[in-house]
């Protein structure tokens, strides 16, 4: 868990970015940096949020209109990269799946021809061929 002071810190550093045209600070975005949750960073920083929140809307109030944050591309591409991933294993399992029933055709008409054989049947179709 960071400290107090830490926390403060980055805080100001939202506050910072924000003064100097960035992005609207926000509780999530200071949580995300410690890699804490929204709910538990309240539970043990509300007091910190709170001021940060006020002094971003005074900031807000005073200054230029907010802007949106940029989007987060990562995730996207995060998103984009497992997706290709499952579709790689699932050609690939199709492709076992394929050769299998292969193997099971082959090896069905194997012994269907070796119990004909034993039960003394004829086909007629080869006797036909010219």
């Amino acid at each position: 868990m960071p400290t107090d002071e830490e926390v403060r810190a980055a805080a100001e550093h939202l506050l910072a970015a924000h003064r100097g045209g960035g992005a609207y600070p926000s509780v999530a975005a200071l949580a995300r940096q410690f890699n804490i949750n929204r709910t538990t960073f309240y539970r043990h920083f509300a007091s910190i949020a709170s001021f940060m929140l006020d002094a971003a809307g005074q900031q807000h109030a005073d200054g230029p209109k907010r802007r949106r944050p940029p989007r987060d591309d990562d995730e996207r591409d995060q998103t984009i990269r497992r997706l290709r991933d499952e579709n790689t294993d699932l050609r690939r399992h199709v492709e076992i799946y394929e050769e299998h029933l292969r193997m099971l055709t082959t090896e069905n008409a194997r012994l269907t021809e070796q119990l004909q054989h034993q039960a003394g049947v004829t086909e007629l179709n080869h006797r036909r061929k010219p």
